[in-house]
């Protein structure tokens, strides 16, 4: 019997061939053994009928069951201080998303509204954002009127000048201070 020899190219494909099914076989077991792994649970979301009483004894039955998780956790002999820990509420569904309270007719916060639209500055749809900047300076923040002032120039709500819209709101809303 006479043996053939291979030739340099059926080599190298069978020596690749050899060595992907190598590669193969090897990484063929699982990476993760199902028996390390940790059971949890999760306490199911309970619907409540819209009465605030399902909904504290949805609150209740999560804290009693986060407390004696803690106190699972947590071992004997440990405290964790004097004070009561802040109870954690459980998730309910709403209906509908809550309205803002109303602003009021009257006080400072109209009048100063009111001083800018006078003064040249469309403040509908704005109005938090004005009071929160005039009483951001208040309190010696010298950096939100100006990006307030900016912002509502870009938006085209004023025909001012950049450091005559933030000067309107700084001194309007020096009346706010005294809040």
């Amino acid at each position: 019997m006479r043996m053939r020899r291979l030739s340099s190219s059926a080599r190298v494909t069978a020596a690749a061939l050899l060595a992907t099914g190598a590669l193969l076989a090897g990484c063929g077991s699982a990476t993760v053994d199902e028996s390390e792994a940790t059971e949890t649970s999760v306490a199911p979301l309970e619907r409540s009928s819209g009465s605030s009483e399902g909904a504290e004894s949805s609150s209740t039955s999560s804290s009693s069951a986060a407390s004696s998780s803690d106190k699972a956790s947590s071992g004997s002999g440990s405290s964790r201080g004097s004070g009561e820990e802040p109870e954690d509420r459980g998730a309910r569904e709403i209906s509908e998303i809550p309205a803002p309270a109303p602003a009021p007719a009257e006080g400072p916060h109209q009048e100063f509204l009111a001083a800018l639209s006078d003064g040249g500055v469309n403040t509908e749809g704005v109005e938090d954002q004005l009071v929160g900047a005039a009483q951001a300076a208040c309190q010696g923040d010298t950096v939100t009127v100006p990006a307030v002032a900016g912002q509502l120039i870009e938006q085209g709500r004023s025909e001012l000048s950049h450091e005559q819209l933030t000067q309107l709101i700084s001194e309007k809303g020096s009346a706010l201070c005294a809040e």
